[in-house]
């Protein structure tokens, strides 16, 4: 039933948004307090945690997520969250609710689920490395030229912290 969640997922991620939301362009770095993580695995979420909290501050509340169909990690999510047609179920609704200041996007293999993750969180500023089917909902994107994903993690708030 997977492809069933996959088509309409992708046809709501085709649709145009109803009305565009309304944020700033630009993010004040001392007004973040929760920061959610959408990666590619849960030592992913852990290394960019140990960046945010080094470079941001310690008592930002971090919030990750990966997707992974065969894990029971409280942190993972599959198409098993969502409903027949589409519809978070309980435990995405949960993180939904949420409301984060700032989005860090870094899966690179990506998929409806997790594209469709990043559209719900849309109000918040959101921030990832560059990819072409990614680009209508990050804010600030970079290439990923780095090796690993701490020192990409920190380009991308070190140039946070410059346009502000």
């Amino acid at each position: 039933m997977k492809w069933i969640r996959e088509y309409y997922l992708k046809s709501t991620l085709e649709k145009p948004k109803k009305k565009p939301t309304q944020k700033s362009i630009l993010l004040n770095t001392e007004n973040i307090k929760t920061i959610s993580i959408i990666a590619n695995n849960k030592d992913e979420i852990e290394a960019i945690t140990e960046v945010i909290h080094s470079d941001l501050d310690e008592n930002i509340r971090v919030i990750g997520n990966y997707y992974d169909e065969k894990s029971i990690d409280e942190q993972a999510f599959s198409y098993k969250d969502f409903t027949l047609f589409g519809k978070p179920r309980e435990k995405l609704n949960q993180l939904l609710s949420l409301k984060p200041d700032l989005i860090i996007f870094t899966p690179e293999k990506l998929n409806y689920f997790t594209l469709f993750l990043l559209q719900l969180q849309s109000a918040s500023y959101s921030m990832g490395f560059y990819n072409e089917e990614t680009k209508p909902y990050l804010d600030l994107m970079l290439n990923n030229k780095e090796k690993d994903i701490q020192s990409g993690t920190a380009l991308l708030i070190k140039y946070l912290k410059q346009i502000n």
